[in-house]
């Protein structure tokens, strides 16, 4: 086995340590941690290659042919990287991590295996290798793939690209703003150029952001892992791409509707009359129709509540719900709205301090 100089062997070395500390820290985003990996990859890999192996053993060979597969698989994760950072498509979620992940488990079982056979050589004056040498290198593998498992269980990005038709957006900033302790603060930003705009980061958890153009709030949306679209023309917004954006405006389309319908009641009032029904039937009628119409709002409402116990769309709605009431109060629908209501729900600090204090009013009402 050919053995490295001192000098490649601290550009071996040093190679490693930079992947490492370019994978740790891509957690907190920029471009310096991608070229710290991308280096340390090519001086890693440079040097692994040139510890070639002329004998004919078979073991050897084939854990060589291992070693060199991984180093192929850790400049794969080089190129998937700085793919994910300048946003192309086909690289979305963390696709690095998998194959920095599969490297590492390869470099592991080799270095492993290599002084197991290396014993076994030695006994026949075939060749001996550096054990101090294997011992480093085993170490900074174990870390290696400590920190890819930390990576993959921890880092979620989420991607928001969009496009708009107001020409009056053109040019100017839009917002990402999430609420912390009941202030608005700014997740992201961007500029809106020729009808395009996209947000892109790490997250924590999902969460419910609202999209702000100005001071102006257009929209909700759902900071979730994947891919998400947003559309805004004169007439509309919508949101889509992932699984609770897609569910929440269904709903608000669906709800939309039904306050449509009870705004177009006058109008339609203005019209029955003027084909010359009586006025008193009108209003029976129209007023009945209006009390169906809320029915079908409320349990709209609820059900949706309900379906969504547990995740961040239940006790976002229940936040937009009761902000309509001057002080919290248990209304019929918010009682409804309990009934199998989960801890996951229930234990949210907003709804369980709204609860507390609802049930407190309702004593003093009562009294």
């Amino acid at each position: 086995m050919k053995k490295l100089s001192r000098t490649e062997n601290l550009v071996f070395r040093t190679g490693a340590l930079l992947m490492l500390v370019g994978a740790v820290s891509y957690l907190f985003g920029g471009w310096i941690p991608v070229a710290l990996y991308v280096v340390g990859v090519l001086m890693f890999v440079s040097m692994q290659v040139r510890t070639s192996y002329e004998g004919n053993d078979f073991v050897i060979v084939r854990l060589r042919r291992q070693q060199l597969f991984s180093a192929a698989v850790f400049v794969l994760s080089a190129v998937a990287m700085v793919a994910q950072q300048v946003g192309y498509t086909l690289v979305r979620y963390n696709e690095w991590v998998v194959c920095l992940l599969i490297g590492a488990v390869i470099q592991l079982y080799t270095a492993f295996r290599m002084p197991e056979s290396g014993e076994r050589r030695v006994e026949r004056g075939e060749w001996r290798e550096e054990s101090e040498e294997k011992t480093g290198m085993v170490k900074s593998l174990f870390v290696l793939l400590g920190m890819t498992f930390m990576l993959s269980a921890c880092s979620e990005h989420y991607s928001v690209t969009g496009t708009t038709t107001v020409h009056g957006m053109e040019g100017k900033m839009l917002y990402l703003k999430i609420y912390d302790n009941q202030d608005l603060k700014n997740l992201d930003s961007c500029v809106v150029m020729h009808g395009k705009f996209a947000f892109k980061g790490k997250m924590d958890s999902t969460m419910i952001a609202n999209l702000f153009f100005g001071n102006q709030s257009l929209m909700p949306v759902v900071v979730e892992e994947g891919d998400i679209v947003v559309k805004i023309d004169e007439m509309a917004q919508l949101v889509s791409g992932t699984p609770l954006n897609d569910s929440l405006y269904n709903f608000i389309q669906r709800k939309t509707q039904i306050d449509n319908q009870l705004a177009e009641l006058p109008r339609k009032e203005g019209r029955m009359v003027m084909d010359g029904m009586d006025h008193d039937e009108v209003i029976a009628r129209l007023a009945m129709e209006a009390q169906m119409l809320t029915v079908q709002g409320d349990q709209l409402e609820t059900s949706f509540i309900k379906r969504n116990y547990n995740n961040v769309l239940g006790f976002g709605l229940f936040m937009i719900l009761t902000s309509e009431y001057a002080y919290p109060v248990l209304t019929p629908q918010i009682e409804e709205i309990m009934v199998g209501a989960t801890p996951y729900f229930l234990n949210h600090p907003y709804v369980a301090e709204y609860l507390k204090v609802a049930n407190e009013n309702m004593e003093k009402l009562q009294q």
